[in-house]
């Protein structure tokens, strides 16, 4: 302790930003010098924090506003970082005695131009199937300073991307169980973020799916493209995925739960990591438009339906895609049943891929069988 305590104020302040806050202040108990450092710390990050009880959720509530008006009295008013992850015990209690201070938390953070924002909320009982998810505050939204947002379980305000003018510095985007007014919405977020580098989007739900055409689509990222885009995953969003302004990914991971003609994908001139949940017939149309892919993890569709809504069975293509016979070095497929038709599609990827030196093919069949071919 005394070497630590040797170390200049900035350096202290630099480790305790490396803990969530709570430990952070407790360390003002180890000596005089250490009462008051933590309230220089540019972050405030409070994990795992869950809320049975009216009591719990007043004591959390207290605890935070007083450290926000510690920071104060400290003149520290920059916020670089907040991380708030809540699990609420029932509707009531999030909604009622919680969201409004969590609200309150954000706008503050938001003030100080936040550049970290992490926003993890859920309730247990119910979940959020009760009810729409609390409205993200509309400040988050003229917040150019963010490099990173992550949001679980919140609505995005209706008519919010009239005041949306883009996050210009936003490198890290994840969206989890969002619920948008509109999908043209959503795709305005995304064209919104110009040097997006990281997307998650998963369990997105709209109030109105009305489609929005083709060639809107590609006004909307010709002014304002991903092309940053290198790490992209998409699950469990059951609507039609813009995915062509995922050309420039370098790995990804998507879910297909719609039915997609060829000339929707783009080519994946970068593509060297896909791991895809689709129809298992309809991967090798995937696949010709990944030249230089090199690692494939394909899970069947188990939604895509079975081999009686197939009238005829698999027929080898007349040409192997390119990267099965140039690039790719590790293929895994999960979740085949081995049917008729799945064994033949199969066969043609072993037979395929056989040529290629070093080829570490594995297959899962019925998720628990596991052959591996070398």
């Amino acid at each position: 302790m005394d070497r630590i305590g040797n170390l200049p104020n900035e350096i202290l302040i630099h480790i305790l930003s490396f803990i969530p806050t709570k430990q952070a202040v407790s360390t003002s108990i180890l000596s005089k010098r250490w009462i008051h450092l933590w309230r220089s710390v540019p972050i405030l990050h409070f994990f795992d924090t869950k809320l049975k009880t009216l009591a719990d959720n007043y004591s959390f509530n207290e605890f935070l506003y007083s450290i926000i008006l510690f920071r104060e009295s400290a003149s520290n008013h920059s916020v670089n970082s907040f991380f708030l992850d809540i699990e609420y015990n029932s509707p009531k209690l999030a909604f009622r005695h919680g969201i409004p201070n969590v609200i309150n938390w954000i706008n503050y953070v938001v003030e100080r131009k936040v550049q970290f924002l992490n926003l993890y909320l859920d309730v247990v009982v119910g979940g959020g199937n009760i009810q729409k998810p609390p409205n993200l505050p509309i400040s988050v939204f003229t917040c150019e300073t963010l490099v990173v947002l992550k949001l679980n379980w919140f609505s995005m305000e209706e008519g919010f991307s009239f005041n949306f003018e883009g996050f210009p510095l936003l490198k890290v985007l994840h969206l989890k169980k969002m619920y948008f007014d509109e999908y043209e919405e959503f795709i305005l977020l995304l064209a919104g973020c110009p040097v997006l580098e990281d997307l998650l989007v998963s369990d997105i739900k709209f109030r109105s799916l009305d489609l929005v055409p083709a060639f809107e689509f590609d006004q909307v990222f010709k002014s304002s493209s991903l092309n940053n885009l290198t790490e992209v995953y998409i699950r469990d969003c059951y609507f039609h995925f813009w995915v062509k302004a995922l050309s420039n990914s370098k790995f990804l991971s998507i879910g297909f739960w719609k039915d997609y003609h060829c000339n929707d994908f783009p080519v994946f001139h970068n593509l060297t990591h896909l791991v895809l949940n689709y129809n298992w017939d309809r991967v090798v149309e995937v696949l010709r438009h990944c030249p230089k892919l090199q690692n494939l993890n394909f899970c069947q569709n188990m939604q895509s339906g079975s081999d009686e809504h197939i009238i005829e069975n698999w027929v080898d293509p007349e040409s192997v895609p390119h990267c099965l016979s140039l690039n790719l070095t590790t293929c895994t497929l999960w979740g085949f049943a081995l049917t008729s038709l799945q064994g033949d599609f199969i066969f043609y990827y072993a037979y395929a891929t056989a040529r290629l030196g070093g080829l570490n093919y594995e297959l899962y069949v019925n998720v628990t069988d596991f052959v591996s071919v070398h």
